[in-house]
Parts: structure tokens; C-alpha cells; sequence
């Protein structure tokens, strides 16, 4: 009961302590999880390790360090086979021209914290200079 009531009254000053980058960090991650779960897991799964020969993995994949490339994938989909950790897939991956810049940068950070070597968010203004300079796929 001590115990509890000692971390109750530390709580506030834990967050307090916290960085504004860390607290955005976790907002991304957190925004960027719902957005995942929304518009990536039916093909990449929740634990994505995509689906076997028709959606290439995520997880380990070195795609998601190229976040400008990534933004560019989210936004406006994929054609053509690529190689995931040397394996080819040639599936499309359909374009998400809805997808605001806020959600594409809340994604990718949610995709690097998560499989990625990240530990604090994508800012959305990197997102908005990636996508300004995309190339069609």
C-alpha cells in the first residue's frame, strides 16, 4: 500500500521530467500505432513480418531507414517488384493520397520506433519536404 501510494505521488513529476521530444515521441508512437493497425497491418500484420510470399515484411526490413523513400511509398503506393532482406515481392502497394503529413510522419515513426533503430519522432516537417520532392513510382 506504501509502495502504491509513493508511485501515485511520483507520477506527475515523472512526466514532468520528461522532454517535450520524448512526450511527442510517444504521441507519434502512439497516434502512429492506430494509423498502422488501420492502414498497414491488413498486408504488413500487426507483428510485421507481412504475409509470407505476397506482402513484404517490415520488421528488419532497411526501407523503413530510408523515411524520405518511406513517406514517398505511404503517400503515393508502389509498383514493380522489390527486394525485402533479399527476397522479391511484386505485389502493388495501393497509394494513400488521404493520409495528411501529421499521420504519414506518426506512421513511419511508429514503423522506426517499433522495428527501426528510432527513439524519437519523425518531425512532420521532414515528412513535408520528402514528399514535396517525390518521385512517381
Amino acid at each position: 500500500m506504501i509502495k502504491r501510494a509513493f508511485f501515485l505521488l511520483l507520477c506527475p513529476f515523472v512526466y514532468a521530467c520528461q522532454s517535450k521530444e520524448e512526450l511527442k515521441s510517444e504521441q507519434y508512437f502512439a497516434e502512429g500505432y492506430q494509423l498502422f493497425t488501420t492502414h498497414c497491418a491488413n498486408c504488413h500484420q500487426a507483428d510485421g513480418k507481412g504475409m509470407s510470399n505476397l506482402y513484404p515484411p517490415i520488421s528488419g526490413s532497411n526501407i523503413i531507414a530510408g523515411k524520405a523513400q518511406l513517406a514517398c511509398i505511404i503517400r503515393n503506393g508502389m509498383q514493380g517488384t522489390i527486394s525485402v532482406n533479399g527476397k522479391p515481392f511484386n505485389r502493388p502497394m495501393p497509394a494513400n493520397p488521404r493520409l495528411k503529413d501529421l499521420e504519414i510522419a506518426e506512421i513511419i515513426t511508429y514503423v522506426n520506433m517499433k522495428w527501426g533503430k528510432d527513439s524519437l519522432y519523425t518531425p512532420v516537417d521532414q515528412v513535408t519536404t520528402a514528399l514535396a520532392a517525390c518521385k512517381p513510382y
